[in-house]
């Protein structure tokens, strides 16, 4: 299947210009590329130590879909971008000082070619509305704008999703629907869709837990449960997961139900396998569920594992809150096929 290195982790949003990820909730390792010997937060936890000589003062605020972190110094408002097991790292131009002001940190773009990273784009997003993007094609930083196709009461900026060279946010319509925003950064300024609001598929039901997406294969993904009565009267538990393909959401599992794991509903959906879209993860009380979708096995992970083909299953201590665990954001990282150096153009002004 190549390479199967990834890692799942607690996304903390802590201000409006630093989001922290603290916490690895699993990590898979030991793939046929790049034969990792250990999860991949510790090699970002190992390369923060070793880059930064204050390793407080430099998160990790983004990560990408091919294996690139953006990192945020506070001190000085400086980013760079890093591959932090090849341990290539790039110091992006400083902002202009007169554009210290405050603004939110959105993620990468990337423009992917064959798996492999061709350019970038760090985005910030000013209380105006508009973009403060840096090129790794011009090595600028330079302002943008897109024509938002909605109204809203709010949206959650502290954690994108990087696919495909664009972002991918949630939002929510003065009418408390909720929907996400696509915003095409590579697309030409001419095309008329680049910023997108698709509504969630599920909009006339009642989810268990909020909504948010993932991704597998290239795709964006939404996954919830909910509640339907059966014949008896009784509730049971049924999981639905949609796939986002052409700005429309397909139905990719239906209604699967999950009363073999039904615990006082004690347990919180974390993500879907970024490589193969018939896994899917929760946490229950204190240990890692996974289900196979295609034969409805359910298996319980507790500690470290290793599979017949040499990969490692690590699975790390969750809080024990669970109410902090429902308010907090997952994001997953996973490592490219490639491992080319990536463009690294810094253009000094």
């Amino acid at each position: 299947m190549g390479d199967y290195t990834s890692e799942i982790t607690i996304k903390e949003h802590h201000h409006h210009s630093q989001t922290r990820c603290e916490t690895e909730v699993m990590s898979h390792y030991g793939s046929d590329n790049w034969n990792l010997k250990r999860s991949l937060g510790s090699y970002i936890s190992s390369f923060l130590t070793d880059k930064f000589e204050n390793y407080n003062e430099a998160r990790v605020v983004s990560y990408t879909e091919v294996g690139l972190v953006l990192i945020h110094r506070v001190s000085n408002q400086s980013f760079f971008v890093a591959n932090p097991v090849s341990r290539q790292c790039v110091e992006i131009l400083p902002l202009p000082s007169e554009r210290y002001e405050r603004f939110w940190i959105l993620g990468i773009a990337t423009r992917v070619e064959s798996g492999v990273v061709l350019g970038y784009k760090v985005v910030l997003l000013k209380p105006n509305f508009t973009f403060l993007i840096y090129s790794s094609e011009t090595g600028l930083w330079s302002l943008d704008s897109a024509n938002f196709p909605f109204t809203f009461i709010s949206q959650e900026f502290n954690n994108p999703i990087s696919l495909n060279g664009s972002l991918h946010w949630l939002a929510h319509s003065p009418d408390y629907q909720d929907f996400v925003v696509s915003v095409d950064f590579y697309a030409n300024d001419t095309v008329s869709d680049r910023c997108r609001a698709t509504p969630f598929p599920d909009l006339d039901r009642v989810p268990k837990f909020r909504r948010s997406c993932t991704t597998s294969q290239g795709y964006l993904m939404y996954m919830n449960i909910f509640s339907v009565k059966k014949e008896d009267g009784n509730l049971e538990d049924k999981l639905c997961i949609w796939r986002l393909e052409s700005w429309e959401w397909r139905l990719v599992v239906s209604e699967i139900s999950l009363d073999s794991i039904r615990d006082g509903f004690d347990y919180i959906p974390l993500g879907i396998n970024p490589f193969d879209p018939k896994t899917v993860y929760f946490w229950h009380r204190q240990y890692l569920l996974s289900i196979n979708l295609h034969e409805g096995e359910v298996e319980a992970h507790d500690a470290m594992k290793r599979s017949s083909d040499g990969r490692i299953l690590n699975c790390r201590d969750c809080p024990k809150d669970v109410n902090y665990i429902l308010e907090s954001n997952f994001a997953s990282f996973v490592l490219p096929q490639w491992m080319h150096p990536f463009p690294s153009t810094v253009r000094r002004v």
